[in-house]
């Protein structure tokens, strides 16, 4: 994986009570991975509003100011000791968020609250830098975190995302201490969303098939594991290979789980799709936060 030594670890924030819960994530991961935290509230409105009438002192730098001041406060009382810095610029967000990715280690940023049928919602800029920043980024979910599980589940389908997010886990894992369920899904579905309850209940196999499905299953979590074990020797590895929708086997196999890992594309994408449909689903479903991986160019 790409070397960013002494890179910090990016937390997006606005003025949204998601980006406080992934800045609360992106404080406690500075602290694991011993990085400075860099905050940055990138916000366009000043470019397409005026002052709002009737408020004559109002003065929209002073907002930012004081939003990357209390994120900043939150962080160090949060986190006493660490380091961190926090900025605010005027600009179409995922730009700039993106320019910041690129010197980052990490990028942290929140979800949108939650529709009436449950899913999160991730607004462009936090879709746009799912696919495409040039380092990790966590997608923390709104809503209050579970107690710590010291298990980390990563999805593997032997796609070259996949082989980043299995890199990225390995060493997520040995870094903290926990333990990793690798999850590779197999299944004939029907089209759908996993919001929706779309998704089949029964699948399309006979017992051969199902056999034949199974092992293919088998050899690409294999492949993405292969020489893993070996590099992080003190990290416990389970292996599950379920049949199901992808998205929906991914985000049960995490519901007792720290962190989802995924690739940003899986093999059944389709040609220039930045993020893969599966990836959309589990952002917008999974009950933890999870980190999306770009296949590493060469």
């Amino acid at each position: 994986m790409e070397n960013r030594s002494g890179a910090p670890v990016l937390a997006a924030v606005d003025e949204t009570e998601g980006s406080l819960r992934a800045l609360d994530w992106a404080a406690d991961e500075a602290l694991r991975r011993d990085r400075r935290l860099r905050i940055v509230y990138a916000f366009d409105w000043p470019l397409y509003h005026t002052v709002p009438a009737g408020i004559p002192d109002y003065s929209i730098e002073e907002f930012a100011l004081r939003l990357v001041d209390h994120a900043r406060d939150r962080a160090v009382e949060r986190v006493p000791g660490l380091r961190v810095e926090a900025e605010f610029d005027v600009g179409d967000a995922a730009p700039i968020l993106l320019l910041e990715a690129a010197e980052a280690e990490l990028a942290v940023i929140g979800s949108r609250g939650r529709s009436r049928l449950g899913a999160a919602l991730l607004g462009s800029t936090g879709m746009e830098m799912a696919a495409t920043a040039r380092c990790p980024v966590v997608v923390v979910p709104d809503r209050e975190p579970k107690p710590a599980a010291g298990r980390i589940v990563v999805g593997l389908d032997g796609s070259p995302a996949a082989h980043s997010a299995a890199a990225w886990a390995f060493a997520t894992a040995a870094g903290r201490g926990a333990a990793l369920r690798a999850v590779t899904a197999h299944a004939r579905f029907s089209s759908g969303r996993l919001g929706s309850l779309e998704v089949p209940a029964r699948y399309a196999f006979d017992s051969a098939e199902e056999a034949a499905a199974r092992e293919e299953a088998r050899r690409l979590q294999s492949e993405s594991l292969a020489g893993r074990r070996e590099h992080y020797p003190q990290v416990a590895v389970e292996e599950l290979v379920e049949a199901g929708h992808p998205a929906r086997v991914l985000v049960d196999a995490s519901e007792n789980a720290d962190l989802l890992v995924v690739g940003s594309r899986g093999r059944g994408g389709f040609t220039g799709m930045l993020l893969g449909s599966v990836s959309q689903s589990v952002l917008s479903h999974s009950a933890v936060p999870v980190a999306v991986l770009r296949a590493e160019k060469h």
